[in-house]
Protein backbone atom coordinates (compact mmCIF):
# COMPACT_ATOMS: atom_id res chain seq x y z
CA UNK A 1 0.00 0.00 0.00
CA UNK A 2 1.01 3.33 -0.43
CA UNK A 3 0.93 6.26 1.81
CA UNK A 4 -1.50 8.00 -0.26
CA UNK A 5 -3.20 5.46 -1.37
CA UNK A 6 -6.83 4.18 -0.64
CA UNK A 7 -6.64 1.51 3.34
CA UNK A 8 -3.86 3.72 4.89
CA UNK A 9 -3.82 5.01 8.18
CA UNK A 10 -1.21 6.78 10.21
CA UNK A 11 0.19 4.82 13.47
CA UNK A 12 -1.40 5.86 16.85
CA UNK A 13 0.21 8.22 18.34
CA UNK A 14 1.46 7.54 22.10
CA UNK A 15 -0.04 9.74 24.74
CA UNK A 16 3.51 9.01 27.11
CA UNK A 17 5.08 12.38 27.37
CA UNK A 18 8.47 12.54 28.48
CA UNK A 19 8.16 12.73 31.95
CA UNK A 20 6.50 9.49 32.31
CA UNK A 21 9.08 7.63 29.87
CA UNK A 22 11.92 9.29 32.59
CA UNK A 23 9.88 7.37 35.33
CA UNK A 24 9.22 4.30 33.73
CA UNK A 25 12.82 4.01 33.44
CA UNK A 26 13.79 5.06 36.98
CA UNK A 27 11.24 2.22 37.56
CA UNK A 28 13.38 -0.16 35.60
CA UNK A 29 16.38 1.06 37.01
CA UNK A 30 15.28 0.58 40.32
CA UNK A 31 14.03 -3.18 39.70
CA UNK A 32 17.27 -3.74 38.08
CA UNK A 33 19.17 -2.86 40.90
CA UNK A 34 16.77 -4.43 43.72
CA UNK A 35 17.60 -7.55 41.49
CA UNK A 36 21.04 -7.34 41.12
CA UNK A 37 21.42 -6.46 44.99
CA UNK A 38 19.00 -9.33 46.03
CA UNK A 39 21.79 -11.56 43.45
CA UNK A 40 24.25 -10.33 45.11
CA UNK A 41 23.59 -11.14 48.51
CA UNK A 42 22.22 -14.48 47.83
CA UNK A 43 25.97 -15.00 46.16
CA UNK A 44 27.36 -13.09 49.22
CA UNK A 45 25.05 -15.80 51.50
CA UNK A 46 26.30 -18.66 49.56
CA UNK A 47 29.95 -17.87 49.31
CA UNK A 48 29.86 -17.32 53.17
CA UNK A 49 28.10 -20.62 53.85
CA UNK A 50 31.18 -22.39 51.71
CA UNK A 51 33.45 -20.00 53.38
CA UNK A 52 32.30 -21.19 56.97
CA UNK A 53 32.04 -24.94 55.92
CA UNK A 54 35.09 -24.86 54.70
CA UNK A 55 36.87 -23.50 57.94
CA UNK A 56 34.67 -26.10 59.78
CA UNK A 57 36.22 -28.83 57.70
CA UNK A 58 39.89 -27.12 57.90
CA UNK A 59 39.38 -26.62 61.65
CA UNK A 60 38.53 -30.62 61.93
CA UNK A 61 41.42 -31.78 59.98
CA UNK A 62 43.97 -29.79 61.53
CA UNK A 63 42.24 -30.78 64.69
CA UNK A 64 42.48 -34.29 63.65
CA UNK A 65 46.19 -34.15 62.33
CA UNK A 66 47.35 -32.60 65.54
CA UNK A 67 45.51 -35.05 67.34
CA UNK A 68 47.34 -37.98 65.66
CA UNK A 69 50.23 -36.15 65.58
CA UNK A 70 50.61 -35.76 68.81
CA UNK A 71 49.53 -39.46 69.74
CA UNK A 72 51.67 -40.76 67.83
CA UNK A 73 54.53 -38.69 69.17
CA UNK A 74 53.36 -40.09 72.73
CA UNK A 75 53.64 -43.30 71.68
CA UNK A 76 56.74 -42.82 70.22
CA UNK A 77 58.76 -41.11 72.99
CA UNK A 78 56.58 -44.01 75.41
CA UNK A 79 58.27 -46.89 72.78
CA UNK A 80 61.87 -44.71 73.43
CA UNK A 81 61.73 -44.51 76.96
CA UNK A 82 60.73 -48.43 77.04
CA UNK A 83 64.00 -49.38 74.85
CA UNK A 84 66.22 -46.89 76.58
CA UNK A 85 64.86 -48.67 79.89
CA UNK A 86 65.76 -52.08 78.43
CA UNK A 87 68.93 -51.24 76.84
CA UNK A 88 70.04 -49.73 80.59
CA UNK A 89 69.02 -52.90 82.06
CA UNK A 90 71.11 -54.50 79.74
CA UNK A 91 74.08 -53.15 79.97
CA UNK A 92 73.25 -53.29 83.89
CA UNK A 93 73.03 -57.37 83.19
CA UNK A 94 75.85 -57.34 80.97
CA UNK A 95 78.10 -55.89 83.46
CA UNK A 96 76.86 -58.26 86.12
CA UNK A 97 77.57 -61.18 83.85
CA UNK A 98 81.09 -60.62 83.08
CA UNK A 99 81.84 -59.72 86.44
CA UNK A 100 79.91 -63.08 86.98
CA UNK A 101 82.51 -64.92 84.46
CA UNK A 102 85.54 -63.20 85.79
CA UNK A 103 84.17 -65.01 89.15
CA UNK A 104 83.99 -68.18 87.11
CA UNK A 105 87.22 -68.01 85.39
CA UNK A 106 88.46 -67.39 88.79
CA UNK A 107 87.13 -70.66 89.98
CA UNK A 108 88.69 -72.67 87.12
CA UNK A 109 92.27 -71.36 87.90
CA UNK A 110 91.95 -72.14 91.08
CA UNK A 111 90.88 -75.37 90.53
CA UNK A 112 93.59 -75.70 87.54
CA UNK A 113 96.41 -74.50 90.25
CA UNK A 114 94.96 -76.77 93.16
CA UNK A 115 95.62 -80.11 90.47
CA UNK A 116 99.17 -78.72 89.64
CA UNK A 117 99.91 -78.72 93.48
CA UNK A 118 98.03 -82.16 94.37
CA UNK A 119 100.35 -83.35 91.12
CA UNK A 120 103.50 -81.96 92.91
CA UNK A 121 102.19 -83.08 96.70
CA UNK A 122 100.95 -86.40 96.04
CA UNK A 123 102.91 -87.96 93.21
CA UNK A 124 101.86 -91.80 93.74
CA UNK A 125 98.57 -91.12 93.88
CA UNK A 126 98.95 -88.70 90.15
CA UNK A 127 100.81 -91.94 89.16
CA UNK A 128 97.63 -94.34 89.49
CA UNK A 129 95.31 -91.44 88.21
CA UNK A 130 97.73 -91.88 84.98
CA UNK A 131 97.80 -95.30 84.73
CA UNK A 132 93.52 -95.32 84.93
CA UNK A 133 93.39 -92.85 82.31
CA UNK A 134 95.67 -94.79 79.80
CA UNK A 135 93.51 -97.94 80.40
CA UNK A 136 90.21 -95.47 79.95
CA UNK A 137 91.58 -94.60 76.88
CA UNK A 138 92.37 -97.69 75.54
CA UNK A 139 88.58 -99.15 76.41
CA UNK A 140 87.28 -96.33 74.45
CA UNK A 141 89.23 -96.35 71.48
CA UNK A 142 89.74 -100.11 71.10
CA UNK A 143 92.06 -100.44 68.43
CA UNK A 144 95.08 -103.16 67.42
CA UNK A 145 97.82 -100.51 67.85
CA UNK A 146 97.90 -97.39 69.92
CA UNK A 147 99.97 -94.18 70.90
CA UNK A 148 99.70 -92.36 74.05
CA UNK A 149 101.06 -88.87 74.30
CA UNK A 150 101.78 -86.86 77.57
CA UNK A 151 103.59 -84.07 79.32
CA UNK A 152 107.42 -83.86 78.36
CA UNK A 153 107.80 -83.91 82.38
CA UNK A 154 105.50 -86.99 82.38
CA UNK A 155 106.65 -88.78 79.56
CA UNK A 156 109.05 -90.90 81.49
CA UNK A 157 106.62 -91.65 83.84
CA UNK A 158 103.61 -92.42 81.10
CA UNK A 159 106.08 -94.77 79.08
CA UNK A 160 107.36 -96.78 82.67
CA UNK A 161 102.91 -97.66 82.86
CA UNK A 162 102.24 -98.59 79.26
CA UNK A 163 102.90 -102.58 79.99
CA UNK A 164 100.45 -102.31 83.39
CA UNK A 165 98.07 -100.33 81.50
CA UNK A 166 98.23 -102.91 78.51
CA UNK A 167 97.85 -105.56 80.85
CA UNK A 168 94.87 -104.27 82.85
CA UNK A 169 93.16 -103.53 79.27
CA UNK A 170 93.66 -106.83 78.52
CA UNK A 171 92.15 -107.87 81.98
CA UNK A 172 88.94 -106.21 81.52
CA UNK A 173 88.31 -107.09 78.16
CA UNK A 174 88.83 -110.46 78.53
CA UNK A 175 86.53 -110.59 82.01
CA UNK A 176 84.10 -108.87 80.03
CA UNK A 177 83.98 -111.38 76.82
CA UNK A 178 83.68 -114.23 79.72
CA UNK A 179 80.33 -112.78 80.90
CA UNK A 180 79.49 -112.68 77.39
CA UNK A 181 80.47 -116.35 76.92
CA UNK A 182 82.80 -115.09 74.34
CA UNK A 183 87.05 -115.19 73.51
CA UNK A 184 88.82 -111.75 73.70
CA UNK A 185 91.59 -112.21 71.02
CA UNK A 186 92.80 -108.80 69.75
CA UNK A 187 96.85 -108.68 70.70
CA UNK A 188 97.37 -104.41 71.74
CA UNK A 189 100.33 -102.78 71.18
CA UNK A 190 100.62 -99.62 73.04
CA UNK A 191 103.28 -97.15 72.44
CA UNK A 192 104.68 -93.88 73.72
CA UNK A 193 103.44 -91.11 71.28
CA UNK A 194 107.47 -88.88 70.30
CA UNK A 195 105.59 -85.40 70.62
CA UNK A 196 104.53 -84.47 73.95
CA UNK A 197 101.63 -82.30 75.11
CA UNK A 198 101.98 -78.80 75.37
CA UNK A 199 103.89 -77.43 78.22
CA UNK A 200 100.94 -75.02 79.13
CA UNK A 201 99.46 -78.43 80.12
CA UNK A 202 98.42 -79.60 83.67
CA UNK A 203 99.06 -83.26 83.08
CA UNK A 204 97.09 -86.39 82.34
CA UNK A 205 97.31 -88.48 78.50
CA UNK A 206 95.78 -88.50 75.19
CA UNK A 207 95.35 -91.92 74.08
CA UNK A 208 95.54 -92.25 69.88
CA UNK A 209 94.56 -94.71 67.51
CA UNK A 210 98.33 -95.01 65.60
CA UNK A 211 96.34 -95.91 62.28
CA UNK A 212 94.80 -92.22 62.59
CA UNK A 213 97.57 -90.09 64.80
CA UNK A 214 98.46 -87.17 62.18
CA UNK A 215 95.22 -86.91 60.58
CA UNK A 216 92.38 -84.58 60.90
CA UNK A 217 89.39 -87.59 61.77
CA UNK A 218 92.20 -89.05 63.95
CA UNK A 219 90.62 -91.17 66.77
CA UNK A 220 91.82 -89.51 70.25
CA UNK A 221 90.62 -90.00 73.55
CA UNK A 222 91.51 -86.61 75.65
CA UNK A 223 92.15 -87.85 78.70
CA UNK A 224 94.42 -84.89 80.01
CA UNK A 225 93.57 -83.02 83.25
CA UNK A 226 92.78 -79.39 81.05
CA UNK A 227 90.12 -81.65 78.96
CA UNK A 228 88.87 -83.43 82.20
CA UNK A 229 88.42 -80.23 83.77
CA UNK A 230 87.00 -78.59 81.13
CA UNK A 231 84.56 -81.34 80.63
CA UNK A 232 83.46 -80.81 84.35
CA UNK A 233 82.76 -76.84 84.44
CA UNK A 234 80.58 -77.28 81.43
CA UNK A 235 78.62 -79.94 83.16
CA UNK A 236 78.81 -78.28 86.57
CA UNK A 237 78.15 -74.91 85.82
CA UNK A 238 74.41 -74.32 86.16
CA UNK A 239 74.94 -75.94 89.65
CA UNK A 240 77.90 -73.58 90.43
CA UNK A 241 76.01 -70.61 89.19
CA UNK A 242 72.72 -71.79 90.86
CA UNK A 243 74.55 -71.94 94.24
CA UNK A 244 76.85 -68.46 93.95
CA UNK A 245 74.16 -66.67 92.33
CA UNK A 246 70.94 -67.74 93.03
CA UNK A 247 68.99 -64.17 92.01
CA UNK A 248 70.01 -65.32 88.25
CA UNK A 249 67.03 -67.19 87.78
CA UNK A 250 64.74 -64.28 88.91
CA UNK A 251 66.66 -61.66 87.32
CA UNK A 252 66.72 -64.03 84.11
CA UNK A 253 62.99 -64.06 84.12
CA UNK A 254 62.63 -59.76 84.85
CA UNK A 255 65.09 -59.60 81.63
CA UNK A 256 62.88 -61.66 79.74
CA UNK A 257 59.82 -59.43 80.87
CA UNK A 258 61.78 -56.44 79.54
CA UNK A 259 62.37 -57.14 76.58
CA UNK A 260 58.90 -58.66 75.46
CA UNK A 261 57.67 -55.76 76.45
CA UNK A 262 59.94 -53.37 73.95
CA UNK A 263 59.35 -55.34 71.57
CA UNK A 264 55.66 -55.93 71.98
CA UNK A 265 55.75 -51.75 72.18
CA UNK A 266 57.98 -51.94 69.05
CA UNK A 267 55.00 -53.97 67.45
CA UNK A 268 52.48 -51.97 68.60
CA UNK A 269 53.72 -49.02 66.88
Amino acid sequence: FSESGPGFSPAPRSNMNEADAKKQIENMKRFIEQEAKEKAEEILDQTNQELEAWKNEFKHNKRTYWKNYYLAEKKRREVAGKIAESKLKYSEDERVMKERQNIMNKLKQQAKESLASAITSKPSQYKTLLEDLIVEGLLKIMEAKVTVRATKKDQAVVKGLLKSAQKRFTDEMKKACTTYKTTFQMDTIVEMDSTPLKDSCIGGVWVMSAAYTGRPDAIIVRNSLDARLDSCVEHLTPTIRSLMFPEDENRAKEIADSRAAALAAMDEH
